[in-house]
């Protein structure tokens, strides 16, 4: 039996960005938005990688970060949509801010999905076991049980997502102020005049 090894990479990047708070009218101070990419993988029957290997592994990891980096600066510039990363409580009075509603709208679906999505994955595969394979455990009505947990929990999650989203929208709209934070694109600046 031959064993592999599962090698990673990954890139962050730190955004500086402050705003004024809505309720208390003080300025947060410098803060940051800790923004990481997607993780580079890839599996090999040796513990140690080549050197070419090593690079495209960081090269894709780097691609990865730049890529979340100019999505986040796009919606930002075009949508006026925040990433969760940007987080919005007031240093001084722990209060939300407005702003900060978008980026948790534009997640809304997410976990959902994936939780679905994980489900049809199963139910498929139980599906091709049970009419392939007649395992004797697996059985029909137990395929569509585990569909139908599937979508259960996305449902939870989205009713939860949009829990969340409601509370927000509730807690920032007792101000009358609307502000939007102050984000410093010039450290990220290099990153984001890449080429891909």
């Amino acid at each position: 039996m031959s064993t592999y090894y599962k090698h990673t990479r990954v890139e962050d990047a730190n955004i500086p960005y402050s705003f004024q708070c809505e309720s208390c009218m003080k300025n947060s101070g410098d803060l940051k938005a800790y923004i990481v990419g997607d993780t580079a993988t890839y599996n090999s029957n040796f513990k140690t990688l080549s050197a070419e290997r090593e690079v495209k592994l960081q090269e894709e990891a780097h691609d990865n970060l730049v890529k979340k980096l100019k999505e986040i600066h796009k919606d930002v510039k075009e949508k006026e949509v925040y990433a969760t990363e940007f987080k919005d409580e007031c240093p001084h009075c722990h209060k939300p801010q407005s702003w900060a509603v978008s980026g948790l709208k534009k997640k809304r679906f997410d976990t959902p999905i994936v939780i679905f999505g994980v489900g049809v994955i199963i139910f498929i595969i139980g599906l091709i076991g049970y009419f392939t394979e007649k395992i004797e455990y697996l059985t029909l009505p137990m395929t569509f049980a585990i569909l139908g947990v599937a979508f259960v929990c996305a449902a939870i999650s989205f009713i939860w997502n949009t829990i969340k989203i409601n509370k927000k929208i509730k807690e920032t709209s007792t101000s009358g102020t609307k502000n939007i934070p102050s984000i410093n694109w010039e450290e990220v600046q290099y990153l984001l005049d890449e080429e891909k």
